[in-house]
């Protein structure tokens, strides 16, 4: 493993053992929910409007549950379905991984990422490498790692967009199970070993997210920070939904999926359109609702593609089990300038829109929790900002100067318990420190770019970061 793949940070020596820190750790992190909980409700200000503050009392209470899930009852599928092989209760199939990634002009960058996959202890797999039409010299860097390495390489003549190279790879590929990659991403050389059993495990699973940090995490502020957001995305808020086999995104660094689970769906997925037009974000969601969604959103949109090639062989409609897996992990890059986060903050809030009308059309079907979180995180999502302007403008202006700081003080007091998540799931790492930074600038600053993105909705350029 390189160096940029090893885990960042080592165990602090203590006169406790480690479970026993940890589980210290994490039942710290859900009691600071608690107690933040209990205060909003007994020290209620009489004069506070009541429907803010059952806005302020629902944002904790879902944060604590999804927190108290996440820790309590999610179980690693790939620990799962190893304990399973070892006792012999299942046996281990050897099946074929096809491992597609997209390129274009990212000739810096994509030669680690094809390196970690060819490096995988697992080795049952083909590679495949899609260069999108580029035209900054990363085709000829391309041919020279494919002559040395020996894995195929399409070159696509006319830049197509990140799904449609994908599904250029997808076509020429032979494996039952299908593994993306971005092209700024670097893999754990176990992570497919890791992956493989849990589809062998579980028929019913047809997607599996796997586990993500920041690359560059060591750059600068931003980078650290963002490194702890993307802990917390991945170990409390993937893993509280994939204790329901419920994921919403399977994210893109590191997405696996059945053949069978999206083949038929990649004519619809390249052909995305909203609002009239094509619709070049929402990559990760869109295709994972497929997963997720297949017998409601099969109908409505394969028949509009039996012309395509992609039809046959046609595999039976599903609503498969989308889960996360902490232990297939890898690491990609993120922006390291306030300016290259703002643009990649506005392409997820778009993506989050669109997906509203995907699958936001059927996830209440899903089970009753993480479907009623999902909906109430899409109200969250648009109310936010304005709640923040009441407590930060508002009524400071009205001369109550202390609701902004108790306002911020909560968000920052939140954010401490993400911290104190990270550091269970980080022992002996003191990054844990940048998380209630990033919740504030979130709140502060990200949160009012959802209008910025709906305004601009149709304007669809590209920002990796």
């Amino acid at each position: 493993m390189s160096k940029s793949q090893a885990l960042p940070h080592g165990h602090r020596t203590t006169s406790l053992p480690l479970g026993t820190r940890l589980r210290g750790v994490a039942l710290l992190a859900v009691l600071a929910l608690a107690l933040l909980l209990a205060v909003k409700i007994e020290f209620k200000n009489p004069d506070s409007n009541d429907a803010f503050f059952a806005y302020g009392v629902l944002v904790t209470a879902v944060v604590f549950v999804v927190m108290t899930v996440s820790l309590a009852f999610y179980r690693d599928p790939a620990a799962v379905a190893g304990a399973r092989i070892a006792a012999g209760d299942i046996q281990m199939k050897d099946s074929l991984i096809s491992c597609i990634v997209a390129v274009h002009n990212e000739k810096e960058l994509v030669t680690e990422c094809i390196i970690s996959m060819i490096s995988q202890t697992y080795e049952n797999t083909e590679i495949i490498v899609v260069d999108d039409a580029s035209t900054d010299g990363t085709v000829g860097v391309l041919r020279e790692l494919s002559q040395r390495y020996g894995f195929s390489l399409t070159e696509l003549p006319v830049n197509r967009g990140k799904k449609g190279a994908l599904a250029a790879g997808l076509w020429v590929s032979k494996g039952s199970i299908i593994a993306f990659a971005d092209s700024d991403t670097v893999w754990k050389n176990d992570a497919l070993a890791c992956a493989a059993p849990i589809f062998v495990n579980d028929p019913d699973v047809g997607a599996v997210s796997g586990h993500c940090r920041a690359l560059n995490s060591n750059v600068n502020f931003l980078t650290k920070a963002q490194d702890t957001w993307y802990e917390g995305q991945f170990s409390v808020r993937k893993a509280f939904e994939s204790v329901f086999g419920a994921v919403t995104c399977v994210s893109g660094p590191l997405a696996l999926f059945r053949r069978s689970a999206i083949y038929n769906f990649m004519p619809a997925w390249q052909a995305d359109k909203f609002l009239g037009q094509e619709f070049r974000f929402a990559t990760d969601r869109t295709l994972t609702a497929y997963v997720l969604g297949g017998t409601f959103l099969g109908p409505r949109v394969l028949p509009k593609f039996t012309d395509s090639p992609f039809s046959t062989p046609t595999y039976p409609l599903r609503d498969w089990k989308v889960v996360y897996s902490k232990s297939t992990r890898a690491w990609t890059n993120v922006p390291a300038t306030f300016r290259g986060v703002i643009k990649q903050q506005i392409r997820w809030k778009k993506s989050f829109i669109r997906n509203i009308f995907v699958t936001g059309r059927f996830y209440w079907r899903r089970p009753f929790l993480p479907a009623l979180f999902y909906y109430i995180h899409v109200i969250f999502v648009f109310l936010g900002p304005f709640v923040a302007a009441r407590h930060l403008i508002y009524l400071p202006l009205r001369g109550d100067p202390v609701s902004g700081v108790l306002y911020l003080a909560g968000i920052g007091y939140i954010g401490l318990s993400f911290g104190l998540a990270f550091r269970y799931e980080n022992p002996g790492s003191r990054r844990w420190l940048y998380r209630p930074a990033m919740s504030l600038m979130s709140t502060l600053m990200f949160s009012w770019l959802i209008f910025y993105s709906v305004a601009t909705i149709r304007k669809m350029t590209w920002y990796r970061g």
